[in-house]
């Protein structure tokens, strides 16, 4: 059991003190680990094993998933995910040891599934580099990376030298075109123009390309004109591929986003209290229908969603009942949240 305040057992003594880079209100310290490359046994996601550079990420996503793994550190997840990061110093030889069974294996790899690979601090710490240099001697990897990070672009020397070797994916990661709506949901990472001519620039490099449009945020970015323009604008830069995924909220998440949506999006809170009371998930009506809008405009742009990236961590969650179908007063199906979320 975790006790508030106090590191896991496994990872206090591993936890440095000392900050190697700090910027801007962000501090980086070192995290000792064994290995870069981690099993996961999850059921629920399409693949074996994961790499996250960093633990806590400096983009700032409001909707980040992953904030309750700082809770291990024995720090305030909500408060400091985006602020206090923690650069992984895993054994080099030990990380090309994995690499080696999981490509002996056919096993998946994902690097960037909790924290961005390619946050601002990894141009001058470079731990994904590393992990890089060391998937290049492997050959027969089966590895996918998803990013909003312009610094992949540094990378691309690498990342043919691994694409001619292995199997290589690279997801970026955009749910909209609408500059000003990210800078208030992702307040520190690049701008949608900047990541589409990060596609493009992928793109004609020759690599597997791919764009998550994920999260889907329920009545903030699941519009279908808008959907439409973000599928085209990747379509028309030559990427043929993508996946997409509904916000999935759990705590300390769910609390942090709701006081953005309060602040940020007021009409819209009592509908996500209401479709996310109970679960962590969105299902029903809703879902449904935006799984069948993103299916009809991934066809119409002629892309596809084979190999639905290595990295797509939400591709097998759960759907969760429809909240809206039950009930003893049938007005509120009728309310807004219904109108909004079904």
């Amino acid at each position: 059991m975790l006790r508030p305040g106090v590191p896991a057992p496994n990872l206090a003594p591993r936890i440095g003190r000392e900050v190697v880079r700090e910027k801007a209100g962000v501090v980086y310290r070192e995290l000792q680990t064994r290995s870069l490359v981690n099993r996961c046994v999850s059921p629920r996601v399409p693949f074996e094993w994961t790499v996250n550079p960093y633990r806590g990420c400096a983009m700032g996503c409001r909707y980040c998933y992953a904030a309750y793994t700082h809770e291990y550190l024995g720090l305030e997840a909500a408060a400091s995910f985006h602020t206090a990061i923690y650069a992984k110093t895993g054994d080099l030889e030990e990380t090309t040891r994995r690499l080696v069974t999981t490509a002996r294996r056919g096993e998946r790899v994902a690097l960037g599934t909790a924290t961005d690979p390619y946050q601002p601090g990894e141009a001058e710490l470079r731990v994904t580099r590393r992990f890089l240099e060391r998937a290049v001697q492997v050959r027969g990897l089966r590895l996918g990376i998803t990013t909003k990070g312009a610094i992949v672009l540094r990378d691309l020397d690498l990342l043919l030298r691994i694409h001619e070797r292995s199997r290589l994916s690279v997801q970026i990661s955009l749910n909209s075109l609408d500059a000003d709506l990210l800078r208030r949901i992702e307040p520190w990472a690049p701008p949608p123009e900047v990541r589409i001519e990060v596609l493009r620039r992928l793109v004609g490099a020759g690599l597997r390309v791919g764009l998550s449009l994920s999260p889907i945020l329920p009545g903030i970015t699941d519009q279908e004109e808008s959907l439409d323009a973000l599928i085209g604008r990747a379509a028309a830069v030559g990427v043929k591929r993508m996946w997409g995924s509904l916000l999935f909220l759990r705590s300390p998440t769910r609390e942090k986003y709701f006081d953005f949506v309060a602040r940020e999006f007021p009409r819209y809170l009592e509908a996500y209290r209401r479709a996310y009371a109970g679960s962590s998930h969105l299902g029903g009506p809703y879902r449904k229908r935006i799984e069948e809008t993103v299916r009809r405009l991934r066809e119409k742009h002629g892309l596809d969603s084979e190999d639905a990236a290595v990295s797509g961590a939400y591709a097998r969650l759960p759907e969760q009942l429809d909240l809206f179908s039950r009930g003893p007063d049938p007005r509120r199906r009728a309310s807004f949240g219904y109108r909004l979320l079904c």
